[in-house]
């Protein structure tokens, strides 16, 4: 459990990882974005695929897992539609960083959940999840960083702030080994479910936004992820 959360600490710790490399450097070129995404991409792909839907379903049979996708998916679009998009109008640039601050944090929790779960089926798989959402919450934290730093924002806030949002994902993760030691049962739709947040943040998020990078270069972050899950599963 430890090491667990170890994992899942330094996850949410890569948001603030994200405002600190804006700090250093301010432009980032599209394609070195677009590799990011990409491989984030990749991972989570990969994990699903070669463990994650598979587990689910073996133990919970195709309805269960369909269902779990399905409900994972559910939460995040209802996360994005109205704690998110709706709220970000005619705001301010301090206003902009908090309401993007707030729809990530919103996708910390279940991003943490993910984790767990992950965890209860193999504690390398747990490892792996939490490396594909480290990844991808480096450019969630320059999206964060960036409006409050053109706003004025000292940065020393701007990074305790990020910290914070990254304490999320931990809180996640304690909260879905609850569920996986309370409720026992739900696990294996509970595997679907983590599935269902993952194909959402990477078909719905991580690859759209990759491709307005780079549509090119997102190509090669992918396949990069998809083969360190390969060469982690199979060798």
């Amino acid at each position: 459990m430890h090491q667990l959360l170890f994992w899942s600490i330094m996850a949410g710790a890569c948001t603030s990882v994200g405002a600190i490399l804006l700090f250093i450097k301010r432009h980032w070129s599209n394609a070195s974005l677009a590799v990011f995404l990409g491989l984030a991409s990749g991972v989570m792909i990969a994990v699903v695929v070669f463990d994650m839907l598979p587990s689910a379903l073996v133990y919970a049979g195709f309805g269960s897992a369909i269902k779990g996708v399905a409900t994972g998916m559910l939460v995040l679009y209802i996360f994005d539609r109205y704690a998110f998009n709706q709220l970000s109008k005619g705001e301010t640039l301090i206003g902009l960083g908090y309401l993007i601050m707030l729809g990530i944090g919103m996708h910390d929790l279940p991003e943490g959940m993910a984790i767990a779960l992950g965890h209860e089926m193999k504690a390398r798989t747990g490892m792996v999840i939490a490396l594909g959402i480290g990844i991808h919450n480096i450019p969630e934290g320059m999206a964060i960083a960036a409006p409050l730093i053109m706003a004025g924002m000292s940065r020393l806030r701007i990074l305790a702030q990020t910290l914070l949002v990254g304490v999320i994902t931990p809180l996640g993760t304690l909260v879905g080994l609850g569920i996986a030691s309370i409720l026992p049962f739900l696990l294996p739709m509970m595997l679907g479910f983590a599935s269902g947040i993952m194909l959402y943040l990477v078909f719905f998020q991580l690859w759209p936004q990759a491709g307005l990078q780079d549509r090119t270069n997102r190509w090669y972050g992918f396949w990069l992820g998809m083969l360190i899950i390969f060469i982690a599963t199979f060798i």
